[in-house]
């Protein structure tokens, strides 16, 4: 049986968590974004059923970062999460499933991970673990290919409705630790609420 491959999409750093503006410059939002990669990519490489984790990066400050982190690196120039998941899919076709997990969960630990993994069911699936906004915070397909993402709002149910669509079982998982992605300044509060003074952001 093939290992999971986590698939960890990276914006370019230069226009990172733009909605976050009115709280931090860009200097803290670049080390926001660090911190949350590092700490996505930590809990990816912990958890047992995940054999690699590939981070598909914008630009080269990123691909230092995902490096950084330990994870294996695709460059994709082109902006957008549909461009880069495309670049994934087509590097990993042939393995048996891979799991795309924001780059934004600074909550996330191993068991969070392995949760979602343990929630598929025998055969072709999809697994959706959504956020606290109606987006995907991890994505399961197996066999990769068997649905396109469909990143944006309301991304979790789109995925679920393509997995019926495909004819494969589609399953959600409400995995506290991955609903809480760090896009706005409400959400960055959270954030703030759950770690010290002189965490990034907080």
């Amino acid at each position: 049986m093939h290992s999971t491959v986590a698939i960890v999409p990276l914006k370019a750093l230069a226009g990172a968590k733009a909605r976050l503006a009115p709280e931090l410059d860009g200097h803290a939002r670049r080390e926001l974004v660090a911190w949350m990669l590092h700490r996505v990519v930590a809990a990816c490489l912990a958890t047992a059923e995940i054999g690699e984790v590939l981070a598909v990066v914008g630009d080269t400050d990123g691909e230092a970062l995902a490096r950084a982190a330990g994870a294996t690196v695709l460059r994709e120039d082109a902006p957008g999460l549909r461009q880069a998941l495309a670049l994934a899919d087509a590097h990993l076709a042939g393995h048996g499933s891979t799991l795309v997990v924001a780059a934004d969960l600074p909550l996330v630990q191993p068991g969070d991970l392995a949760a979602v993994l343990a929630a598929a069911p025998p055969g072709p699936c999809v697994v959706v673990a959504p956020t606290a906004d109606g987006g995907t915070g991890a994505l399961l397909r197996r066999p990769p290919g068997v649905i396109a993402p469909a990143y944006g709002a309301g991304s979790a149910e789109a995925h679920l409705a393509l997995a019926r669509a495909a004819g494969v079982a589609a399953v959600r998982v409400d995995v506290a630790r991955l609903s809480l992605d760090v896009d706005t300044p409400s959400q960055l509060a959270a954030l703030a609420e759950r770690f010290p003074p002189g965490t990034p952001g907080a």
